[in-house]
C-alpha cells in the first residue's frame, strides 16, 4: 500500500477503525455525520464542490469503518454486490419486492439497493424479480426503527426517513430491493490508501431533516 503524508495519514487513521473493530453501528452513525448534506450526483464531497450522491453516503461511512479509501470501491453494482465489497447479499432479499418485504429482517448497518425494470444499458442486471430481469437504480444503508438513509435526488439532500413510505411513495420507479450485510467490515477488491472524505463543514442540518417525518 501507498504511504500517506504525515498529516493526511493521520486524519485518516483517526476516522477509520480496523476490520477487527468493525461494528454495524458505526457504520450508521459515520452515514449520520453527512445528514442534510446537498444531494450532488457523483459528489464525494470534493473541494469547491461538497456534496454526495447515494453511493457518496455509503463511501463516505465505509471508509471510516474501514482501512481503505472511498476510491476503493466500485460504482457499478454489478461488481460491489457480488464481490461483496459491502456485504454479502442477505439470502431471501436478494432480491425482494418491494411490496414483500418484511423489515424486521433487516438490521441497522444492512446496504440497501433498490432495483426496478429499466435497463440500464452500461450494466447487466443484478438479478430477477417475477421472472423479469432488474437494475440497480438507487442505494442508501438501514439505520434501523424502519428507516434509512440515503442521499437523495428526489429531497435534495442526505435524509434519514421511513423505508417502507419511502418505496410506497417510488413504487413507480423501484419495484424492489437488494440487500447486503457486512459482517466484519467493508471488503473492497482493491485497497487504495488516499486523503479521505472531508468531514462536512458547516455541520449539516439535523433539526429538520435528519427525522424529516417525525422521528427524533
Amino acid at each position: 500500500m501507498l504511504a500517506l503524508p504525515g498529516a493526511v495519514r493521520a486524519q485518516a487513521e483517526s476516522t477509520r477503525t480496523s476490520g477487527a473493530n468493525f461494528s454495524r453501528e458505526r457504520f450508521v452513525l459515520a452515514a449520520r455525520e453527512v445528514l442534510g448534506v446537498p444531494y450532488v450526483l457523483g459528489g464525494r464531497l470534493r473541494e469547491g464542490g461538497a456534496g454526495l450522491d447515494c453511493q457518496g453516503v455509503l463511501f463516505y461511512a465505509a471508509e471510516r469503518v474501514g482501512s481503505c479509501g472511498w476510491k476503493s470501491f466500485s460504482v457499478l453494482p454489478t461488481v460491489a454486490v457480488p464481490s461483496a465489497e459491502l456485504g454479502a447479499s442477505v439470502s431471501g432479499l436478494s432480491p425482494v419486492a418491494s411490496t414483500s418485504l418484511d423489515v424486521t429482517r433487516l438490521v441497522p448497518g444492512d446496504v440497501l439497493w433498490l432495483v426496478g425494470f429499466d435497463a440500464n444499458p452500461a450494466e447487466p442486471s443484478i438479478g430477477e424479480l417475477s421472472g423479469r430481469p432488474v437494475w440497480v437504480w438507487h442505494t442508501g444503508l438501514y439505520s434501523g426503527n424502519g428507516r434509512w438513509i440515503v442521499g437523495d435526488h428526489f429531497a435534495g439532500e442526505v435524509v434519514e426517513v421511513d423505508l417502507v413510505a419511502y418505496l410506497k411513495e417510488h413504487a413507480d420507479t423501484y419495484s424492489g430491493l437488494v440487500v447486503t450485510r457486512m459482517e466484519q467490515g467493508p471488503r473492497p477488491g482493491r485497497c487504495r490508501q488516499h486523503a479521505p472524505m472531508r468531514k462536512p463543514s458547516p455541520a449539516p442540518r439535523e433539526d429538520s431533516r435528519r427525522m424529516r417525518d417525525g422521528g427524533s
